[in-house]
């Protein structure tokens, strides 16, 4: 037994995990030439192309699927037309490491079908197996793979479809046929959710899809009653335009997209008669109009970020952090450095995001109902909110505005379901866990996601106690001195919230504990003691001027 863990160790799982050399006919001649010229990585590069091929690949799609004779084409042929050109896509990225990914997608959907049809009224047995299969696999593949820097290889793919299988699986237990006592206690409001279903566009339900709408990605009716075909999974899973980066979405609302039925809202009767009639139109042949410009708009801004980001990342890398020459640095400049760099780390994200939520956009996939205009909304998938994420005054408005539907998944299926433990920072620390050995397990996503809960229980306590005082303060005032108090404040909080996001982006990037150490050594682990000196004032307060505190502020 001794022997054969060793040989699984050493040689078995290795020979399966290991990245494989790609296919010689697969020709990657392109990206060497622009990674020798320009200084990009390789696999960057070839992850951009990948989803740049999204932009034509969409397009096609729109030219064979949303005509005026779109309607005579069944969501069978969209299906195949998305599993097809996703497993391309993916091929062309991972090569012959596409295995992973498409046994993890095709295991799932055989575990949440035999535990289904040996136990069809224990779900949660299948949706326990798939989440421990996937995240295992998730796991076992970082092992194997993983090298001491950033990898983008099959594991990035890996990484995004465990969180969209475990999801699945999940949403396949909540499917779970009700008992009779069950369906009788709950038939009158099953009743009134089908009336709201089905009823014509009238006020109620039009005044439901105007604007202050949750993400679109995980609607209220996600569980999944019945366990879909292979075909549907796999063309789920390999989404040929958010199977590498995201965003994150529901089986339930692709399972909408390609039968069309996620176009069938109502226009808002706020809108005007002319809006309602070409939105009407323009649904009646294909999808509401606005799309094309709102995609152009994704990719231009995403190419902004990514080139700010390869502008700045040549003047502020954070390999710069651990040379003798930054700690010659006078002390506040390493300081105000390192908070670039911090934000230069990010940048490639938003960049890489908002340029993938193009050929979202293109498809469709990403309507969102109308605004009260009746001008169509086509933000639904976004996953970075440009305006609020760079003046947020708030770690809370981070949460909400960067990596949206990510985030939005956690709180759905790691939050909600840690309510057993019975404490809401117990519950919040458990999904920062997650997030952090999801990400790899390299110690500085640790230290990152560490660093975050302690900021989010600071600015929560410290919200309690002067956020509010301060902000009735201001209110109290009026003209110029208003103005110039509410400025001050929030340049202040603005400035705090950055600061506490850029210092745990660095550790983030340098992945490994020494490199980390070194970088905040250098700033003397400034972002550290702030806030567990802001911790311990609020400690110190709370035992010098007790007071009765109302319900805690909303941190998710």
């Amino acid at each position: 037994m001794d022997e054969f863990i060793h040989k699984a160790h050493t040689i078995y799982l290795p020979a399966w995990f290991a990245p494989k050399a790609p296919a010689h006919f697969l020709d990657y001649g392109l990206t060497h030439s622009i990674s020798e010229n320009s200084g990009i990585p390789e696999p960057s590069l070839r992850l951009l192309l990948t989803i740049l091929a999204g932009y034509p690949i969409s397009i096609l799609y729109r030219l064979l699927f949303l005509n005026k004779t779109s309607s005579i084409i069944g969501e069978s042929a969209r299906n195949y037309f998305f599993l097809v050109t996703g497993l391309l896509m993916s091929y062309y990225f991972n090569s012959y490491d596409i295995i992973h990914p498409l046994t993890t997608c095709i295991g799932t959907w055989l575990i949440c079908r035999v535990f289904g049809m040996i136990a069809p009224k224990k779900r949660s047995l299948a949706s326990s197996v798939s989440f421990l299969f996937n995240f295992g696999y998730l796991l076992t593949s970082y092992k194997y793979a993983a090298t001491e820097e950033y990898d983008i290889c099959y594991t990035m793919q890996q990484c995004v479809q465990c969180l969209r299988m475990i999801g699945y699986g999940l949403d396949f237990m909540d499917g779970q046929p009700k008992s009779s006592s069950s369906k009788a206690k709950e038939q009158p409001a099953e009743k009134a959710n089908q009336v709201k279903a089905t009823t014509s566009p009238v006020a109620p339900a039009a005044v439901a899809v105007v604007r202050a709408k949750t993400p679109i990605s995980f609607g209220r009716d996600i569980a999944l009653q019945q366990l879909p075909t292979l075909a549907e999974t796999i063309g789920y899973g390999f989404f040929p335009f958010a199977f590498l980066v995201g965003p994150q979405f529901s089986f339930s609302l692709y399972k909408k997209f390609i039968s069309m039925e996620l176009f069938n809202v109502p226009v808002p009767e706020t809108a005007g008669k002319d809006e309602a009639r070409e939105a009407a139109a323009a649904t009646a042949n294909g999808i509401p109009q606005g799309s094309l410009r709102y995609a152009a708009r994704c990719f231009f801004l995403g190419i902004f970020y990514l080139g700010l980001g390869q502008v700045l990342g040549s003047y502020f890398p954070t390999v710069a952090l651990l040379g003798k020459a930054f700690l010659e640095r006078p002390y506040w400049e390493r300081v105000f450095i390192f908070w670039w760099t911090g934000k230069t780390v990010l940048n490639k994200y938003l960049g890489i995001w908002t340029i993938g939520e193009g050929p979202c956009v293109l498809s469709g996939i990403t309507f969102n109902g109308y605004d009260a205009k009746g001008r169509p909304e086509w933000d639904g998938l976004r996953n970075v909110n440009p305006i609020n994420y760079e003046f947020a005054t708030s770690l809370t408005q981070i949460v909400s505005s960067f990596n949206m539907n990510t985030n939005y998944w956690a709180k759905l299926y790691i939050f909600k379901r840690l309510i057993f433990l019975g404490n809401k920072n117990l519950s919040a620390l458990g999904v920062l866990f997650f997030l952090a050995i999801w990400h790899g397990t390299h110690i500085g996503y640790f230290i990152c996601f560490g660093l975050e809960f302690i900021d989010m229980e600071t600015e929560r306590r410290l919200s309690a106690r002067f956020g509010k005082p301060i902000n009735a303060f201001i209110a109290s005032k009026q003209g110029v001195v208003h103005a110039v108090l509410k400025g001050t404040w929030g340049v202040i909080t603005w400035l705090l919230t950055t600061s506490a996001l850029y210092f745990a982006a660095v550790p983030f990037d340098l992945l490994q504990v020494d490199k980390s150490l070194v970088a905040l050594r250098a700033i003397n682990f400034l972002g550290i003691w702030v806030m567990l000196g802001l911790l311990g004032l609020d400690i110190v307060l709370s035992v010098i001027m007790p007071k009765k505190r109302s319900k805690s502020i909303k941190t998710e």
